[in-house]
């Protein structure tokens, strides 16, 4: 019984990993909310975690790294963007499988290199995925229908969706959701994570860029990641929010109007940046 115990606390910490929260409380609440929008997407995200941590736990990998969750979160994402972009059929069933095991073994060559890959993985076999079935037209596209939406208040609705789709989901409850699973967790990140939203949102709207976009959270949830991940209790930490979210909101911006795939990479992208300065700034300090 305590073995089973640590094997679902582990799952749900990979899923929980997905927005840097080494939790199972918190993974169990965006389980709820991805399920709450598509059970499909659901069980997709719970088959790729539990994927993810048995191909490390096979491997023999860190067993302090996988009871972290650091092999989950990678491989759940690639479990729902294959559902949530294409129609399920045995192909895409085994590529989510083959996608989950993929991340998990590039997520180990990081740890073992000491190169912060955050969502990189993800970001590769997902695209390579995507880009490989459209031009060989090996799926048929999902279309999504999103469930009712409750009403919405304008500030609190782009940052409820933009931590919607950082999980590929499309309602302000599943959003919302998804920030008390943070919030539960880490009170100073969730908050920053919404501010960040916010001050994509602007900058969005000033490059007068579609207002429905803007809206829905396309141009914030990389910012989402930017706030959770640099957040702190010293000044300089929202300096680095600050300067994260400015760099990945335009890089953002740059992609869609280019009409290239984003997915989580303006995030990975501002965060090597911020990772080299902080190196910078560390250097003066000693």
């Amino acid at each position: 019984m305590k073995k089973i115990k640590s094997i679902v606390e582990t799952v749900l910490k990979g899923i929980g990993q997905i927005m840097l929260q080494e939790s199972a409380w918190t993974g169990l609440l965006f389980l709820i909310a991805i399920s709450y929008d598509s059970v499909l997407m659901g069980f997709a995200a719970l088959l790729s975690a539990i994927i993810g941590t048995a191909t490390a736990k096979i491997c023999n990998f860190s067993d302090e790294n996988i009871k972290a969750g650091l092999y989950g979160f990678n491989a759940t994402l690639v479990g729902v963007g294959l559902a949530f972009f294409f129609e399920t059929s045995p192909l895409i069933w085994f590529l989510l499988v083959l996608g989950s095991v993929l991340s998990t073994l590039l997520m180990e060559f990081s740890i073992r290199k000491k190169i912060p890959f955050f969502t990189f993985p993800f970001i590769v076999i997902t695209v390579i995925a995507v880009l490989s079935i459209q031009h060989f037209g090996l799926a048929t596209a999902r279309v999504s229908v999103a469930k009712g939406e409750m009403p919405e208040l304008e500030d609190f609705a782009v940052a409820a969706h933009a931590y919607s789709e950082v999980i590929f989901q499309g309602t302000i409850a599943a959003g919302l959701l998804f920030f008390i699973g943070v919030f539960l967790n880490n009170p100073t990140a969730a908050l920053y994570g919404f501010l960040a939203a916010v001050i994509a949102a602007a900058i969005a709207h000033f490059d007068q860029d579609s207002v429905k976009l803007i809206e829905d959270g396309m141009f914030s949830f990389n910012a989402v990641l930017c706030g959770i991940a640099c957040s702190g209790t010293k000044p300089r930490d929202g300096l680095y929010v600050l300067l994260s979210v400015v760099i990945a909101t335009y890089f953002d911006i740059f992609m869609m109007h280019n009409g290239w795939i984003t997915l989580t990479f303006p995030f990975v992208l501002s965060m090597w940046v911020i990772v080299f300065l902080k190196k910078i700034v560390g250097r003066f300090e000693n």
